[in-house]
Formats: structure tokens, C-alpha cells, sequence
């Protein structure tokens, strides 16, 4: 890690997942059956593609795309198995798998890798980034990817993408939400991160750690009051269907890295491994330029389809309250972290 400091000191430059996932980082772990791809060639090595998202939705037609461009990029010597559901395993355990070369592929929130090294908590802080967009293009940029690559690798994992999942914003049964003091009483449902929670207090509502899968039922018998998606993350879920307003509070952009097993790619042949690099950045293109803006767009017209009033923010109020959790986080953050920080805020300029 103190060559990683120094790299990025060096460098003088700044950035890069969440989720919520989360992809959203954190999609219902509905089971499901594990959904191989279809393989011309018999003798065709797999790749099983771990991950929680649902088997069906955009996440898991997205991951069929990126399988047709890694078997069109390796003339079909790699074959991607999409495992959706966690079928093999929620995030820690795929990404052990991953570790030890059992499971060759996941996506996951760039906050899930804080488990692995301190300086992913970056992704936590609120308010990191001004749109989706911009979020993709730091954590593309050579100057970061030089940085969280070095980290990834160390730790026996190689990014081969990243995909927005877009801005994560506040619906609840309610009322619509414009400052912080309309969400004062109000329970609202956040990731199980102290960084993330703190963000949700701050903003004027009790944060309330909860599964994902649990937020369906919690709403509609009033254990909360709302939580945060994405448009998209949202309708994967219905959520649509229990809570009526959604304000644009945006204070959350966690991308998700799509990463392979490192000890797994340096047993394959160059010429593969340049197919799977390949693969994986045209599959960032069109995630990035063309599946998600589609999907957010109508997203957002679903929801509102289905009766959800969806309202802007004062987003500066917002701002302003959870700069103390910045704050409070940089005092306390190890070198690496303020490195990796201070990298993201100037590279951020150029986008």
C-alpha cells in the first residue's frame, strides 16, 4: 500500500462502483437456476460469471452481451456461464472464488472491495461525483486505473471493466423530499456501510442498515419509510409498487467493476487474455454509452407509468449537510485514502 501513495502522489492525479448495487450493487437474491451461455465450441473454456443480480432484468442482459463479446473476441475458446442469484454464493464467497481461481468472473459495488483494502471506502463518501458519467470516465482515466488496478491485482483480482449504475435517490411512502429537514423522522434504508449510513443520517433520517431483499416487505409494513436506489434498481425490485416519491436527492454514484480471477487469467494463453481485455472494454462502451442511458431513460418513465411522482431537490442543501461525513472521513483516513482522494478530486476536473 505505501507504494501504492506513492504511485498515486507521483502521479499527482485523482479517482475511481455503490451499490447500490449494487448495481445496483445490492439486487435481490432471488434463486435462480445458473444460466450457462451457449457454446459453439465443446472444448471451450468456461467462465462462470458469479453475481446477485436476478437472472432476468437489464443487469443479467447486460452480462449476456458482454458473453457474445467474449466468445466473439476469443473465436469462441471462452465460454461465459452466467450465474445469477448468488447460485454460487453471495459476493464474499464469489469473491474468495475468485481468490483461489474456483470462480473465474463477478461484478460487485467498488465499495465491496474495502474488505480487501482500506482505500475502496473512498466510494463511500457522498456526493463523489457529479453524474454516473463522469464517475466512469475518472475511473477509466490511466491515471486512476494505474492506481486501483496495482490494488486489484495485489489481491488476486483484474478489472476488464466498469459499468454506471446510476445515481442512487430517496423514494418513500410519503411526501416528496426537497431539503434535509423533510426527511427529519423519517427511516430510511441504507447499505450496511458506517460511511454510507452516516451519509443517510446526516442528511436528516434515521439510516436503517437492512437486506435488500427484506425492503419490499419492510415498506409495506411500515418497518421503514423508504430507502435509496437508482430508477433501474428500483423497478428490478417493484419497489415502485409500495412507495409513491422519489426525490433526486443523487447523493450516492457507486460504479461497478466487472473483474476476473487474477491467478486464473495468468494461466491463460496471451491470446486469450488479450480477447478477454478486449471483450471487457468494448462491453464498457456500450454499457456506458448505450445499455444504461436506455435503461435509465426508461426507467424513469416506468416509474412515473406506474404512479410515482418524482421530484428535484435542493441538492446544495444536501450537499452541505453531509459535507462533515467528507470531512470527519479524510481526518481519520489512512494515507492511501487521502492519496487516492486527492487523485480522484483533480482527475475529476477533466471530466
Amino acid at each position: 500500500m505505501k507504494k501504492i501513495a506513492a504511485t498515486i502522489l507521483a502521479v499527482c492525479m485523482t479517482l475511481s462502483l455503490t451499490a447500490c448495487g449494487g448495481t445496483p450493487a445490492d439486487q435481490a437474491n432471488t434463486p435462480a437456476p445458473a444460466a450457462p451461455s451457449a457454446a459453439a465450441n465443446p472444448n471451450a473454456i468456461a467462465v462462470k460469471y458469479s453475481t446477485v443480480f436476478s437472472a432476468t432484468g437489464f443487469q443479467a442482459e447486460g452480462a449476456k452481451r458482454l458473453g457474445e463479446l467474449i466468445a466473439e473476441k476469443s473465436e469462441g475458446r471462452l465460454n461465459m456461464e452466467l450465474h445469477a442469484a448468488a447460485t454460487l454464493g453471495d459476493k464474499i464467497a464469489t469473491m474468495e472464488g475468485l481468490r483461489m481461481g474456483t470462480i473465474e468472473m463477478t461484478e460487485s459495488a467498488a465499495t465491496d472491495l474495502s474488505s480487501y483494502s482500506s482505500i475502496w471506502s473512498v466510494f463511500s463518501l457522498p456526493y463523489l461525483w457529479e453524474s454516473g458519467e463522469q464517475a466512469v470516465a475518472v475511473l477509466n482515466d490511466p491515471a486512476v486505473m494505474e492506481v486501483l488496478e496495482a490494488d486489484m491485482e495485489a489481491n488476486g483480482f483484474k478489472i476488464i471493466a466498469w459499468t454506471n449504475t446510476g445515481s442512487r435517490s430517496i423514494l418513500n411512502k410519503s411526501h416528496a423530499i426537497h431539503t434535509p429537514d423533510d426527511l427529519k423522522g423519517m427511516k430510511i434504508r441504507c447499505m450496511e456501510d458506517p460511511v454510507l449510513a452516516g451519509a443517510i443520517n446526516a442528511m436528516g433520517a434515521s439510516a436503517t442498515p437492512l437486506a435488500w431483499s427484506e425492503c419490499y416487505a419492510a415498506l409495506q409494513q411500515g418497518t421503514i419509510d423508504g430507502l435509496e436506489h437508482s430508477p433501474a434498481g428500483l423497478l428490478a425490485s417493484g419497489m415502485e409498487e409500495v412507495a409513491k416519491y422519489y426525490s433526486l436527492t443523487e447523493q450516492f454514484i457507486i460504479p461497478d467493476p466487472v473483474f476476473v480471477s487474477k491467478v486464473w487469467f495468468d494461466r491463460l494463453s496471451a491470446e486469450d487474455q488479450a480477447a478477454l481485455v478486449e471483450a471487457g472494454a468494448q462491453f464498457d462502451r456500450e454499457w456506458n454509452e448505450e445499455i444504461f442511458p436506455a435503461e435509465t431513460e426508461s426507467s424513469s418513465a416506468e416509474l412515473e407509468a406506474a404512479g410515482v411522482s418524482i421530484n428535484e431537490v435542493d441538492k446544495d442543501a444536501f450537499i452541505q449537510a453531509t459535507q462533515p461525513i467528507i470531512d470527519d472521513f479524510l481526518a481519520g483516513a489512512d494515507e492511501e485514502q487521502k492519496a487516492l482522494y486527492e487523485l480522484l478530486m483533480q482527475i475529476r476536473e477533466k471530466y
